[in-house]
């Protein structure tokens, strides 16, 4: 058996230069439970390489980097792995990109979901313990920063590449898992869109697929005997926004994997963090009761597809996106285009725009509304 521990986004954005005792103090209660995994993911969601030293890239949403010295925080946990397919690796260009996985390179720490090219980025990593042997593939949703034919970035998602890297890897691995970085931010419950896609990832022959990038936990399900965790939220990662103590920010859960020649059976542990990542805290008693019965909740009904699809409709009618207007695109050198770029190159940018037309255009408004009050209710954390 192998015991695998994934974790979900980790960015140091406004966190101050590390040291050994900070990092060992902000990760005390979560680093026996790595101690425990034979090998410990974590999806890193920035570039870590020097901010002077690259420019960002043209994109919409932040453009995320930080000091390379934050590897001691990754140190300190001890990580095997860094999935780096995510709307964030490629926010600082090429060089930085290169410099992130040089880093990585110098501390021994492997990665995947990112490389030289496209070819490179879909680039397994295999894991072996006591005769069971795993192949991770990461990629993510097709924002800014991915990988082209010729240049560094992220795996973004293609059905085709991956479906034939998943049969490669099976040729080779008891077990293949796929990470991926994908969703509708801050949204508790995945899309339907997305659900078909993860399952869909499943009958291509993966035996997992662990996903995060909502910055909130989601639901898991198991789809023909196979675990689809639909996020894990934040692990470590200071808002750069006021939130409330409360806010599904700052919750998140690790999935624990147990691999075996032929099963995946996996455990959650669910942890918050403070305002200013001074501490991730693990829930214990009654509350850790509460964060799984919420979790649990979210599960149910994913379950239902019928239900899921309502849900939806109601997160759409509350996050609208607008189309562009005709005339802009006359007027395309003072118009910024990355917003509605990414609202058609990002898959679950797109499914929520998809449902919105929908329910105008079947005079479902009232119907919307309905259900975007009940999915606010499912933004309320228990604890």
């Amino acid at each position: 058996m192998m015991k695998l521990l994934f974790t979900g986004d980790i960015n140091f954005r406004g966190l101050p230069e590390p040291n050994p005792e900070m990092c060992a103090d902000i990760l005390a209660e979560v680093l026996p439970y790595f101690e425990m995994a034979d090998f410990r993911i974590v999806n890193l969601e920035t570039p870590l390489a020097d901010k002077e030293k690259h420019t960002p890239i043209k994109k919409s949403g932040p453009n995320l980097i930080c000091d390379p010295s934050n590897i001691l925080f990754l140190e300190t946990l001890n990580v095997d792995v860094c999935t780096l397919a995510n709307n964030h690796t490629g926010d600082f260009g090429e060089g930085a990109v290169i410099d992130t996985l040089k880093l990585l390179d110098t501390h021994n720490i492997r990665y995947c979901g990112a490389g030289a090219n496209i070819e490179r980025a879909y680039d397994a990593c295999r894991l072996e313990k006591d005769g069971v042997s795993v192949s991770l593939i990461s990629v993510c949703e097709n924002e800014f920063g991915m990988a082209t034919e010729i240049t560094y970035g992220s795996a973004g998602y293609n059905a085709r590449l991956l479906m034939n890297k998943i049969r490669q890897e099976k040729e080779v691995s008891d077990a293949v898992i796929v990470v991926f970085h994908g969703g509708n931010e801050f949204n508790p419950l995945p899309s339907p869109d997305t659900q078909d896609r993860y399952r869909l990832i499943c009958d291509m022959g993966a035996d997992a697929v662990i996903a995060g990038h909502t910055h909130c936990p989601q639901g898991y399900e198991v789809y023909d005997g196979k675990p689809i965790i639909y996020s894990m939220g934040n692990f470590l990662f200071k808002s750069s926004t006021e939130r409330s103590a409360n806010d599904s920010w700052y919750y998140g859960y690790m999935a624990e994997l147990e691999v075996m020649k032929s099963t995946v059976d996996f455990n959650i542990i669910p942890y918050r963090f403070d305002l200013d990542v001074t501490r991730i805290s693990v829930f214990e008693g009654e509350d850790k009761q509460k964060m799984i019965g919420y979790v649990d909740e979210l599960s149910s009904i994913v379950r239902s597809p019928n239900l899921l699809d309502h849900y939806f409709c109601g997160w759409s009618y509350l996050h609208k996106w607008i189309p562009i207007a005709p005339s802009d695109y006359f007027n395309l050198a003072e118009y910024n285009s990355a917003g509605h770029y990414n609202l058609i190159c990002c898959e679950s940018h797109l499914s929520q725009a998809k449902k919105v037309f929908e329910f105008c255009f079947f005079d479902r408004l009232e119907e919307a509304k309905e259900w975007a009050e009940k999915i606010t209710g499912l933004t309320r954390m228990p604890i």
